[in-house]
């Protein structure tokens, strides 16, 4: 990628953009040029069904710099108004050369995402239609799950932390099911690498495009990217949607479908997917590594899965039961949830618990260990230490009574020790 400039200012709005967008589709078009068949299927009286409210202002749109891409998109960091934004800009960078299968899918992300409110889901800003297909939502400085794996590889998270994201994912997850939209496309992220000459740099960079993205304290997640989400409809949800390394065996067939027939599938392949995000969360490992997508994803349909070694044995049994070939025994999202909050609490607890009860053994070793050393004897030699002592400084009627106060406090604390 040679050429990826921002816009400095758009008072001519459109004018302004359009020309923007030709430098920075440059070096894209000479690698990524569209097939002429794409463009003879344009429709370019498709009528956008968007309402006017989601149409962001254009003037006030500045695109920064460049994030990574997708195979139908290029991903940008922004501004629109003084804040930052994800600019989500689709390919072909024109909408007029844009396929009526592309304008539609576009159309389709838009509506549904702007419908979408939750703490642990990107904020959509807006859309844009022309000159190009832009989709703007809030701008996560954390970048992606993927990328801060890598950073810290290979050591892992600590169990807390991998718990609190899971959690993150997982309230996610359950507020879309509860309004019938299936994901389709769960991942902590895809690495991209790329060849680059811009501003000094020269040579290939690795780029990461998540789904999975963090704030950034790098302490919560939000979920993102939602071209492949669909509103769940029963007999109309068909296979191969997502990637292949986390997508759900049942969206795969191990023969070839007869012509025209479509296999069905519900909102359980995301618990599947989720299954593999926890995995790789605890272990800091890539699901299948070392096998190809298509290969990964031959191992889930022949009933394969990760290796569990060394994985927590509180969360196990939700992991396989996440990870359960048969659909309908996966849990749902809400069930997740629970069982995460639960767990979650239960590893605070034995956190803030642990010195407490280091520090009652100990005690009780001590208060043991001085019983064991005292005796009659000792305890009369400490009276009498304390009579000697007092009598030097003390009449004999106030000594009788001082004497008396410290046996009635040894006393007390000897039988109070006594209880431990």
């Amino acid at each position: 990628m040679e050429q990826r400039y921002r816009l400095l200012s758009l008072s001519n709005s459109d004018l302004i953009l359009q020309r923007s967008l030709s430098l920075i589709y440059a070096s894209y078009e000479n690698e990524h040029r569209e097939s002429n068949d794409g463009i003879a299927n344009k429709d370019k009286d498709f009528v956008f069904d968007i309402h006017p409210s989601l149409l962001v202002d254009t003037s006030k749109l500045i695109i920064d710099k460049f994030v990574g891409e997708g195979s139908h998109f290029i991903l940008y960091k922004g501004w629109y108004r003084l804040d930052p934004v994800s600019i989500k800009v689709m390919l072909p960078k024109n909408t007029l050369d844009a396929t009526y299968e592309c304008k539609a899918k576009f159309q389709r992300e838009v509506n549904l995402i702007s419908r979408i409110k939750h703490q642990n889901i990107v904020k959509f800003i807006g859309a844009c239609v022309e000159p190009s297909m832009m989709i703007i939502t809030e701008f996560l400085e954390g970048g992606s799950l993927q990328k801060h794996l890598e950073n810290i590889y290979p050591r892992t998270l600590d169990l807390e932390q991998s718990l609190s994201f899971a959690l993150d994912i997982s309230q996610a997850m359950e507020y879309l099911h509860a309004n019938d939209i299936i994901h389709r496309d769960l991942k902590p992220g895809k690495q991209w690498q790329i060849h680059c000459t811009h501003k000094g740099i020269h040579g290939m960079i690795n780029l990461f495009v998540g789904n999975l993205v963090l704030a950034e304290d790098k302490m919560h997640i939000k979920l993102s990217e939602f071209g492949m989400a669909r509103e769940e409809i029963c007999g109309e949800m068909t296979s191969e949607a997502g990637t292949y390394r986390y997508m759900a065996p049942e969206l795969l067939s191990k023969e070839p479908l007869p012509k025209g027939e479509k296999k069905c599938y519900d909102h359980k392949a995301d618990v599947y997917s989720f299954a593999l995000v926890l995995w790789g969360l605890t272990k800091n490992q890539i699901p299948f590594k070392g096998r190809s997508e298509l290969m990964a994803a031959y191992a889930a349909v022949r009933n394969m899965r990760p290796s569990v070694d060394e994985f927590p044995n509180d969360l196990l049994p939700l992991l396989q039961s996440c990870w359960a070939e048969n659909p309908n025994l996966r849990p749902e999202f809400a069930e997740i949830t629970n069982i995460l909050t639960q767990v979650l609490q239960n590893f605070q607890t034995k956190r803030t618990t642990a010195p407490l009860q280091e520090a009652v053994s100990k005690h009780m070793i001590d208060e043991g260990q001085s019983k064991k050393n005292s005796s009659g004897c000792s305890t009369e030699k400490q009276f009498h230490s304390i009579k000697v002592s007092a009598s030097a400084c003390l009449p004999q009627s106030k000594l009788k009574k001082k004497i008396n106060k410290y046996k009635s406090l040894v006393l007390r604390f000897s039988r109070c020790f006594a209880s431990f």
